[in-house]
């Protein structure tokens, strides 16, 4: 039985209620999984490196993975970052669909992919001291790392039954950025090793942080630096829904609504759905910097709420 902790417990039914219903479709058509697979990549490799603050746009990621193209004007180790991704989306993959456990050996090895033709020191660990802006805390000194380092793939062993998986991989992605093992790639590292946690517990193929969610991306993990696990965990709770939606969405083509529409529908305003939307106590995603829904989830939302009202008058 996992122990909820800090993640939002509406957030994390319908999260569990999504996954269910993708399993229940199983298996996926090839071509689907591959087609969306392809998409997903790019895209995770666009965000994944314009979060540390690569000048690649989405197309310019596309054309140097799909075409190997050289862009213009911009620096050569965007370039080869965005070259890099897909052979450490794919060593990820391998290794969870392999049941291998996530090991100092393979953490080293996922880094001398990503940095590799990038930094001198791809798939070693920092020998020096690091400051790492707007961060709250003071990483650990470099000669620590190696220990800190196994302790967390020991924590991580310790905890699979007493976290359920979206706060296990969040808790592990904010201790493996605050030892900060490297001097450079901390952050990609921590975002595929969520990954490999995830997948391993059957989520799909490939859990993202959006660039343009990188304010509150980093806002949370800040928290987190003081104590204060909860934004982060269900900051990444949200993003492992969005991947569910996307599936699911893309299975069941269910009709989408904006909140203009949702709100013609329902006793909802626009703003107070909106408000719903940004808290996750509906069922909702973004398209490009707007709310969307389906209109199953609107329906089974406004339900709800009724069957709830009903129930407060006696």
């Amino acid at each position: 039985m996992f122990s909820m902790h800090v993640i939002d417990r509406v957030i994390h039914e319908r999260i569990i209620e999504k996954k269910i219903r993708l399993e229940n479709k199983r298996p996926l058509p090839p071509s689907f999984v591959n087609r969306l697979r392809k998409e997903l990549m790019i895209e995770y490799t666009y965000d994944s490196n314009a979060i540390e603050g690569s000048s690649l746009t989405l197309n310019e990621t596309r054309l140097v993975i799909e075409e190997g193209i050289t862009i213009g004007k911009k620096p050569l180790s965007e370039v080869q970052g965005a070259k890099n991704h897909p052979e450490a989306i794919e060593f990820i993959e391998k290794m969870v669909y392999g049941s291998e456990d996530i090991s100092e050996e393979k953490i080293l090895h996922l880094h001398e992919i990503i940095l590799k033709g990038i930094e001198p020191d791809a798939g070693n660990y920092r020998v020096s001291g690091v400051i790492v802006t707007g961060a709250m805390f003071t990483p650990p000194r470099s000669n620590e790392v190696p220990q800190l380092t196994q302790e967390l793939i020991d924590w991580l062993k310790k905890n699979i039954e007493e976290y359920s998986p979206i706060e296990l991989a969040a808790r592990f992605h904010h201790k493996f950025v605050k030892i900060h093992p490297f001097s450079e790639g901390n952050g990609r590292i921590a975002r595929l090793l969520l990954n490999a946690i995830l997948m391993r517990n059957g989520y799909p193929f490939l859990i993202n942080i959006t660039n343009k969610d990188r304010a509150k991306y980093l806002t949370s993990l800040q928290e987190a630096d003081l104590g204060n696990l909860e934004a982060f965990v269900n900051f990444i709770a949200r993003s492992s829904e969005r991947i569910l939606d996307i599936y699911l969405n893309a299975l069941d083509e269910p009709e989408i609504l904006t909140l203009k529409q949702a709100s013609e529908l329902s006793p909802y305003s626009v703003d107070y759905l909106s408000l719903l939307a940004r808290r996750g106590r509906i069922a909702a995603f973004k398209k490009g910097n707007k709310w969307q829904m389906t209109k199953d989830e609107l329906m089974k939302y406004v339900a709800e709420m009724e069957a709830k009202r009903n129930r407060n008058k006696y």
